[in-house]
């Protein structure tokens, strides 16, 4: 009796045992899933982490610079050459309404940067740059795109984190780039240009995702009237290194029919702004504003010149008349010698008459 009891407790602490261990390893588990999909899915982890890398960033020191922005005032001179634009730039391929152009980067790799130039006529500038500017809107209509946010701002800079999918097995592609926004006076021209960080400026967050080390990308439009009417003509000049072993064949083939997809992704994405109301964030309105400062500040700099010139000018005419300076007389009019010397023989002629 004795014994068949205590087997008997014996198998029930056993079986005790195996429960409980089965169950925590369930429990731990789940625990350790559930802490990582609310670490990956709490915004406040990832805008800590993201913080702690923008220290000491700024985009004086590692934004695009103000002679990079210089050069957008060639935009129209771009424009009218953008069928032909020669030094060194080959066409592609051709289809309506677009060109597609590449030309070899110097260097020990076969590498190349793009040209796509084109125009839109049923959409306007304004919904072309903000279908692919404002980045929560892109989420819904990029199926590429893994995660894009804004990390800092300032006036119309941006810096920018942008991770993207790659076919498999390849890991997905992490961006960080700086942009700003360049709108020109007359309001006709805008430029969006991007250029990649390099990453002991800003870490990656994730060791998952490769990091792409050079990037860039540069977005010129011009309106055929203004901002609100349809119409635009753009040039995208872009370079793209994915950090890959891939045939360089398949790469070239990737990037050249990324530009154009991309394009049409962002004519529908505008379409649809403009069909359904939709709100976005407006892409060009701190470029404005920065673009009215820039004219004031012109204005205010020719007024400025143009008081000087004028206090000068009266500095120097109260200078002459002070030192005694005058304006030199008129000359007076002499009479003609010929009627003077006949008065004279008329006088000799008539006192000779007299003595004789």
């Amino acid at each position: 009796m004795f014994n068949r009891n205590w087997s008997s407790f014996l198998l029930r602490q056993a079986s005790l045992y195996h429960n409980f261990r089965q169950n925590w390893s369930r429990f731990r588990s789940r625990a350790v899933q559930y802490s990582y999909t609310l670490y990956r899915k709490d915004r406040r982890f990832t805008r800590f982490a993201i913080a702690a890398s923008t220290v000491g960033f700024t985009f004086r020191e590692y934004g695009i610079s103000g002679t990079r922005i210089a050069e957008c005032e060639n935009c129209e001179e771009e424009f009218a050459h953008r069928k032909s634009p020669g030094h060194g730039w080959e066409l592609l391929y051709e289809e309506k309404d677009m060109l597609a152009f590449r030309r070899r980067i110097e260097g020990p790799y076969e590498m190349y940067e793009y040209k796509c130039v084109g125009t839109y006529y049923d959409i306007s500038p304004r919904t072309f740059l903000d279908a692919q500017n404002d980045l929560k809107y892109r989420k819904e209509w990029d199926e590429n795109i893994v995660t894009i946010e804004v990390v800092k701002e300032e006036d119309e800079n941006e810096l920018i984190r942008w991770v993207s999918k790659f076919p498999y097995p390849m890991y997905p592609r992490e961006y960080v780039y700086v942009r700003r926004t360049w709108v020109s006076d007359n309001e006709k021209f805008a430029v969006i240009d991007s250029e990649s960080v390099q990453p002991e400026v800003f870490p990656s967050s994730s060791k998952s995702n490769v990091r792409v080390k050079s990037y860039s990308s540069r977005m010129s439009i011009r309106a055929h009237t203004n901002w609100e009417s349809h119409g635009v003509d753009y040039i995208l000049t872009y370079s793209d290194n994915p950090e890959a072993n891939i045939p360089r064949y398949v790469y070239n083939w990737m990037v050249n029919k990324g530009g154009p997809y991309f394009l049409k992704q962002v004519h529908k994405a505008a379409r649809e702004i403009e069909s359904s109301g939709r709100e976005v964030r407006s892409a060009t309105e701190k470029a404005l504003k920065t673009k009215n400062g820039r004219v004031y500040d012109r204005l205010a700099k020719e007024k400025e010149e143009k008081e000087k010139q004028q206090q000068e000018a009266e500095e120097a005419r109260s200078n002459q008349e002070n030192n005694g300076e005058k304006k030199p007389p008129k000359p007076q009019k002499v009479r003609p010698a010929s009627t003077a010397n006949s008065f004279v023989l008329q006088q000799e002629h008539v006192n000779y008459q007299r003595t004789a």
